[in-house]
């Protein structure tokens, strides 16, 4: 017996009690009927008349909620990040975080032009918060002219072409992902900066790093996990990136997780979609590479060995200490990190050229580099030409290649082609000892063909006769009034005029000021009366 059969049953039996409780009582009958067949059947309609008008305009609320929802998203593309409970709004073209609140303001203020929808208001802001909750900023697919900002900002900036900052991107993706996760980024030391102030602002967003896997230092790591980042070196200026790329940090993520996702990881990128076969050399290069290998490709590339039986030549012989610059060289030209111990590396190339090496001497006789004359010319140049000078600081880089070349002219010597980076290692390899700040400046060293603060000295004195010439035959003063300063930027500029072959920075020369004059100087800017007239 089914459910309708049993209501049946249970109804004529309701009826029958009824009537047998009033079976004597005329009234109560005639109400009864009057009840049943008059009004029950009108009231049965109208209930089940109101119930197909309720559920009817349920539906249509449902369906006009549903399609209110859906319009509201679609030109409202919000975005939801559950570990940090933030919210994020995209315009098309950028992502931006947004206040919850500011989102339902447009939700409410949305729904109240709506007519149709505002009994359903709460519930309708309900439904579509929950919604939004669903839309995860990670999972969010980018508009093409977004793409194109994100790679525009990176390349040719910090990146050389587009297919080197696509990888990078795939990268940051597979990180915040968390794929991949064995891999070993190697990367340019001086990028450590940009990245860590990308990465803050990462966690601070979505609560998730973007840089877990790039290292700046190679330390056992298993080189079949190992891959090469390329970047530019503008990156270790701040100037550069962070007025532009930080702001943006966002667009970069969502970027970044969308080629992850299209790509399904950064190595597949490479291997599957890439056409450049330099940037996929590059990177894999250390994959299937042993360590002996690559210490034969060193002295392959980087040494001339002397084949016949004569291995005691002595004018081709390469010391120890120039051998592990030249491989250091070896390493830069391959975008490499320092990926061998000096002990470990030294064991392996004294076994491959063990012929060669003489311990008593700690060289490889018989042995020679292209690289080497350049080397020795420097050094030379260094040992013959610089001083120590504890008063002397700020040395640059570039007025060392300016001396260099002077002292080559003066040797009758072609100048080699040593650029700021080269010469920075030849100081760091051969002189550790020596003071350099931010890679440039090295303190407490004076060029016997440059003695900078005599230069400013002889300039000084000069400029000092000219204003007390100028003093006494054309002003003629009458009164203290025409005492005038004398401006320290006309200073340097009164210098720069003085054709030497050389001048030093205005940094410098405003350092040297302050220094030696202090007790004449007037605001920061000015040299008083008192030192000319001295």
């Amino acid at each position: 017996m089914d459910n309708i059969d049993q209501q049946k049953q249970l109804a004529h039996a309701k009826l029958d009690e009824i009537y047998e409780k009033y079976t004597n009582n005329e009234y109560m009958l005639t109400k009864i009927d009057n009840y049943i067949c008059q009004q029950l059947p009108s009231i049965i309609e109208n209930m089940e008349r109101l119930h197909i008008e309720r559920a009817n305009r349920i539906r249509e609320l449902s369906t006009e909620q549903d399609n209110f929802i859906q319009y509201f998203l679609n030109n409202n593309q919000y975005f939801y990040v559950s570990s940090t409970e933030l919210f994020f709004y995209y315009d098309g073209l950028h992502y931006y975080q947004i206040n919850e609140d500011d989102i339902l303001y447009q939700v409410l203020s949305t729904i109240s032009k709506d007519r149709n929808l505002m009994s359903w208001k709460q519930r309708t802001k309900i439904n579509i918060m929950k919604r939004i909750k669903e839309n995860s900023l990670l999972a969010t697919i980018p508009e093409s002219d977004t793409i194109q900002f994100v790679l525009d900002i990176l390349s040719p900036l910090l990146f050389t072409n587009r297919t080197e900052a696509k990888y990078f991107l795939t990268i940051l993706g597979d990180n915040i992902l968390r794929k991949n996760t064995n891999l070993i980024h190697f990367i340019y030391p001086k990028s450590k900066h940009f990245l860590q102030s990308i990465n803050n602002i990462c966690q601070a967003t979505i609560g998730v790093g973007l840089a877990q896997t790039f290292k700046y230092k190679y330390y056992e790591h298993e080189y079949q996990d190992c891959r090469l980042v390329k970047i530019n070196e503008t990156v270790k200026s701040e100037l550069v990136w962070n007025s532009n790329i930080t702001q943006h940090v966002l667009d970069i993520v969502c970027v970044a997780c969308h080629y992850s996702m299209r790509y399904k990881s950064s190595d597949e990128y490479l291997l599957e979609s890439n056409n450049d076969n330099d940037l996929l050399k590059s990177v894999f290069f250390m994959k299937d590479i042993q360590q002996s290998d690559l210490i034969g490709q060193f002295i392959v590339e980087y040494l001339d060995i002397n084949n016949t039986q004569d291995v005691n030549q002595s004018n081709m012989m390469i010391n120890w200490k120039n051998m592990q610059y030249l491989w250091k060289q070896f390493l830069e030209s391959k975008n490499l990190p320092s990926i061998v111990f000096m002990q470990t590396l030294k064991q392996l190339v004294v076994e491959q050229l063990k012929n060669y090496y003489k311990e008593e001497q700690d060289a490889f006789v018989g042995i020679y580099s292209k690289h080497l004359p350049a080397i020795q010319k420097f050094l030379s140049f260094w040992n013959e030409t610089m001083i120590v000078d504890d008063t002397e600081s700020d040395l640059e880089i570039e007025e060392i290649i300016i001396l260099f070349k002077k002292w080559c002219q003066i040797k009758n010597e072609t100048p080699s082609q040593l650029n700021d980076k080269q010469i920075l290692d030849l100081l760091i390899n051969y002189y550790p000892n020596i003071e350099i700040e931010h890679d440039k400046y090295i303190s407490k060293i004076r060029s016997v063909l440059w003695d900078k603060q005599m230069d400013i000295e002889v300039a000084l004195d000069k400029l000092k006769e000219i204003i007390r010439h100028k003093y006494y035959n054309e002003i003629r003063p009458t009164s203290p009034g025409n005492n005038m300063n004398y401006s320290i930027y006309d200073a340097y500029s009164f210098y720069c005029k003085q054709n030497n072959s050389q001048n030093v920075s205005k940094s410098y020369f405003e350092k040297y000021i302050f220094d030696n004059f202090n007790q004449y100087i007037v605001d920061s800017k000015f040299l008083s009366c008192e030192w000319y007239m001295l």
